[in-house]
């Protein structure tokens, strides 16, 4: 069962590279949390500045979900949003 990131990083070698530093800088990414919807459904919440600044040089911080299998494996399907309450409020929904 996966309570904490850290279950999520020990699952598969995927996973781990998924979390690692050299990705980790690549993406831009801040932070990752596991939020767990009202269905139990266990998502990734991760707090990116992704390729904001690419053109316009201004980083703009979002919030990608992305939901997990209860087998540990992370989808590629995500949704967006600008604040982690958006987020909260979105899992409450589902």
């Amino acid at each position: 069962m996966i309570k904490t990131i850290q279950d999520l990083k020990n699952i598969s070698s995927f996973n781990k590279e998924y979390f690692s530093e050299a990705n980790k800088i690549f993406f831009n990414d801040i932070d990752y949390r596991l939020l767990t919807s009202k269905t139990r459904q266990k998502y990734l919440v991760t707090q990116t500045f992704k390729f904001s600044d690419m053109f316009d040089g201004v980083k703009k911080a979002s919030f990608v979900i992305k939901p997990i299998s209860e087998s540990g494996k992370i989808s590629t399907k995500s949704i967006d949003f600008q604040t982690l309450k958006e987020v909260k409020e979105y899992l409450k929904s589902k």
